[in-house]
């Protein structure tokens, strides 16, 4: 696993699409949520953009970013790295070196629990940072609004968008099944457009791609109220078992 990892590691570090991913998940988050808000709020904001801007306008600053990040975040977490692990998966086949892991001494089971290993521990560490950074722009921008409440609801979002990344990970099957990451591209947009389908005929407590983002705010307060634990364990069961069903299924591939 040790020789498997240092090479999905060297591999991911080196691609563009990390580097991309990462830019997204870490500043993308603090710089909307905190800036939306804030332009808001400016005394100057009219214009066309005026009536988007309109929701972030009322309610104390600091809540109203928590609430926004929870949208952002839920998002950015899911297409970050669901083309993140398309990318690094799907690339076997694009790039035609799916065929030299039939040569390897390691099983290709362990190759793709490595691929998915790299991304979530890379997926924690840009979602963790992206919430400090987060937390330290408000602070900075309004010192008196990161309270208790506030820096807990940052918390939730923090876990939700884990939760999101976590569900990403299986995007790897669609990968493997369509030979490359396009394939694994369409999911990903299918995913996101069906969920906000979903989530607008308030069937989203049970869908697994719906319900974390839900809980961190993505739909108000009262949506998120109405979020149990048994909603995200399930989200959290079908991360696990679907990742699990990725790495069958890379283990499975053939050449033809």
């Amino acid at each position: 696993m040790r020789t498997a990892l240092a090479l999905q590691v060297a591999t991911f570090s080196r691609s563009l699409t990390a580097r991309l991913a990462t830019v997204l998940l870490v500043v993308f988050p603090p710089l909307m949520s905190v800036g939306m808000v804030a332009l808001a709020r400016a005394a100057d904001a009219a214009g066309p953009s005026a009536a988007k801007l309109a929701p972030y306008r009322e309610g104390p600053f600091g809540e109203t970013v928590a609430g926004l990040a929870g949208q952002v975040v839920s998002v950015v977490a899911l297409i970050g790295v669901g083309f993140a692990v398309a990318w690094l998966v799907g690339r076997e086949w694009a790039d035609r070196t799916v065929g030299s892991l039939f040569a390897l001494p390691v099983p290709r089971a362990t190759v793709a629990r490595a691929k998915l290993l790299v991304i979530a521990a890379w997926a924690g560490a840009c979602l963790t940072l992206a919430m400090a950074l987060t937390a330290a722009t408000l602070a900075a921008v309004d010192p008196a609004s990161l309270t208790a409440a506030v820096a807990g609801q940052l918390a939730r979002v923090w876990v939700a968008g884990l939760l999101m990344a976590a569900l990403a990970l299986p995007f790897a099957w669609v990968a493997v099944r369509s030979r490359g990451y396009l394939g694994a591209a369409g999911a990903i947009v299918g995913v996101t457009a069906a969920s906000q389908i979903l989530a607008m005929v308030g069937a989203g407590a049970w869908v697994p791609y719906i319900a974390p983002a839900m809980w961190a705010g993505a739909g108000g307060p009262e949506e998120a109220a109405a979020i149990g634990p048994a909603s995200l364990v399930l989200a959290a069961a079908f991360a696990a078992v679907a990742s699990w069903a990725s790495v069958r299924a890379f283990a499975r591939a053939t050449l033809d």
